[in-house]
């Protein structure tokens, strides 16, 4: 029986490991580098996938891609298995899915270096007292009274209002004078 050729990479098993061990390798470089440079980390993995598989040539996207698949069949397969509590749709997982589950079982992506953390802290830290600061000046705003902006935009308002009834007190046509 021929086969199609869909366009899609079919991964072998050995291939498939090594993705897993050289991203596993790589996790610390993925954790402190930005997603768009990330490129330069999945074509270090490609490179050594070709290197150790003579005859399976991924490019740097596909080990992306993969990547990304059996971390979305890890997840499926793991909720599928806990009875899917929060109600995730799900699918039926692959033999891929299966067969790298426990590999994927210590989630190791998701694990924060001590650089990622404290940058995070930093950021979070900065976004509170940003809040708090905004929060202390609306505090203050209220206890004053109305800001200075909303008085002018009052007076702009009544202006534009009185000028609007000028207009309309001034109209050639007797039927639509003094009208509101």
């Amino acid at each position: 029986m021929a086969q199609l050729n869909t366009g899609a990479l079919q991964w072998p098993n050995d291939a498939t490991l090594s993705l897993i061990q050289y991203r596993r390798l790589y996790q610390r470089f993925f954790c402190t580098t930005a997603i768009h440079d990330q490129k330069v980390i999945w074509n270090h993995i490609s490179q050594n996938i070709n290197n150790d598989h003579q005859n399976f040539a991924p490019t740097k996207r596909q080990c992306r891609n993969k990547w990304n698949a059996l971390k979305s069949g890890y997840e499926n397969l793991k909720r599928l298995l806990s009875g899917n509590p929060e109600g995730f749709p799900t699918h039926t997982p692959t033999l891929h899915d299966e067969r790298f589950h426990d590999e994927l079982s210590d989630e190791f992506w998701l694990a924060e270096t001590p650089v990622r953390a404290a940058r995070r802290n930093r950021v979070d830290r900065r976004r509170y007292e940003y809040r708090e600061r905004r929060r202390s000046r609306s505090h203050h705003r209220h206890e004053r009274g109305r800001s200075r902006s909303h008085h002018r935009h009052e007076r702009r308002r009544s202006r534009s209002h009185h000028r609007h009834e000028r207009r309309r007190s001034y109209s050639p046509y007797p039927r639509h004078r003094h009208r509101h």
